[in-house]
């Protein structure tokens, strides 16, 4: 913003006085628009940081509760397998010979959340908004761990049975068989509480949304 003294010099106090506050109100009226545009540029960048995070709550929602859907399937493998492992170190025999154990988690998007943090949208929203927010994704940060930690767990119950003597599940040995059963035990406890934690999600995820 460039401002210049009037043309013809200043000939007298009283010129003097009004050319000051005509630079005066040229300069409150410049500030003043730029105020307005600042204000116009930050609501919009509110605005578009809510919508997209609110879509991305309700992709997140969507995902969890197809996960819910199926936790009882999920749960039937995780029994047949301890039976598997139950029988063999009882009996050492059993007639389960095929274990199939497959975890797909819901993908769990931050990226909106994330941008309106980087742009500096939260700044200009309610505290109350923006900890409603924060909340949300802090636990859906939890839940994610959770995930990982299942994984790890399984990853670790299928590598013990497959070092058994030729890959084959009824030839490992009952050290082997324990370490196996123990395993699925940990992972039958993660993901009972993996899905009391995806319940209590849905439930705050439809809440956010409202």
């Amino acid at each position: 913003m460039d401002i210049h003294a009037p043309h013809g010099g200043i000939r007298s106090w009283k010129d003097f006085g009004l050319q000051l506050v005509t630079i005066t109100a040229g300069v409150l009226i410049a500030l003043s628009f730029d105020g307005i545009r600042e204000s116009f540029h930050n609501r919009a960048l509110v605005r578009e940081a809510r919508e997209n995070i609110r879509r991305e709550i309700a992709d997140n929602k969507r995902e969890i509760d197809g996960e819910i859907a199926h936790t009882a399937a999920r749960g039937k493998q995780i029994d047949t397998a301890l039976q598997f492992a139950h029988e063999l170190l009882k009996a050492k025999r059993t007639d389960i010979h095929h274990l199939e154990l497959q975890l797909e988690f819901p993908t769990l998007s931050t990226a909106s959340w994330q941008t309106a943090e980087r742009t500096g949208a939260l700044a200009h929203m309610d505290y109350a908004e923006v900890q409603k927010y924060a909340t949300l994704y802090d636990f859906q940060n939890i839940i994610a761990a959770q995930h990982r930690r299942a994984l790890d767990t399984m990853s670790m119950a299928l590598g013990i049975i497959a070092d058994s003597d030729g890959g084959d599940p009824t030839n490992a040995s009952a050290a082997e068989l324990e370490r196996f059963r123990q395993q699925i035990v940990a992972l039958k406890s993660i993901l009972f509480v993996e899905e009391q934690m995806s319940q209590t999600a849905s439930e705050r995820y439809r809440k956010a949304l409202e």
